[in-house]
């Protein structure tokens, strides 16, 4: 049958199951995009690495991009249009990822609408969001939700009143600190135990870097495999 539907736009809402205060993301595009690019599309909403197993479902099936290894789905991800799906609000699918940590996110079928001829763009668009993604590899809500509370804890305080003694002695010019191998490798430790933490401690997330991003995903020549 010769399906000459035209294309839409689909304005979707990701939200991360079990994170609390809640992470989501609101991002449009446009459906002649394919599961594979979704599944893009959402590792940089995330802000992760694609390090990990996959797989949406959707209308009762799993669709994904299969890896060596890893799962295997009926058809290539690449060749599944979102369009095929003839998404309405307020329909809702499920995208899980590193399967360890048991992350899924529900995606939200907010807006659809026709795409006016002459005015289809393939770069997806960030439009909102609330709330920091946990980083990659942090092993999943539960391991996240402490490390958030460790990150606020009291040897959090230790260490910036270690590095913040070491700078004082500086800037009233005890430059022989410096010197002292004791005392720089607790500086060194609780400088690079601070930095450790900061993933842990964000409240927001940057649009304009994720959109940044996208920009250059679906924009970038692909690599041929």
């Amino acid at each position: 049958m010769n399906d000459q539907r035209p294309t839409h736009w689909l304005q979707l809402k990701t939200l991360l199951r079990g994170v609390h205060p809640a992470v989501w993301r609101r991002v449009r595009l446009v459906d002649d995009l394919s599961i594979a690019d979704l599944h893009r599309v959402i590792q940089l909403l995330m802000g992760w690495e694609d390090e990990h197993l996959h797989r949406f479902h959707i209308h009762g099936r799993d669709y994904g991009v299969a890896y060596l290894g890893g799962l295997v789905f009926d058809e290539d991800a690449a060749s599944v249009p979102l369009s095929r799906f003839r998404f309405h609000p307020p329909e809702r699918f499920v995208y899980e990822y590193d399967f360890t940590a048991s992350w899924q996110i529900e995606v939200r079928v907010e807006r659809t609408a026709e795409v006016a001829p002459g005015t289809c763009r393939r770069v997806p668009i960030c439009v909102g969001g609330r709330g920091a993604s946990p980083p990659d590899n942090c092993g999943g809500a539960e391991a996240y939700a402490e490390r958030r509370r460790d990150a606020l804890g009291w040897a959090m305080a230790d260490d910036m009143a270690a590095v913040a003694g070491v700078l004082q002695r500086v800037i009233d010019g005890d430059t022989a600190v410096l010197d002292d191998l004791e005392a720089r490798f607790h500086f060194e430790h609780a400088v690079s135990r601070l930095k450790a933490r900061e993933p842990f401690l964000a409240d927001g997330f940057s649009r304009a870097s994720i959109n940044a991003a996208l920009q250059q995903a679906f924009t970038a020549p692909r690599s041929s495999a």
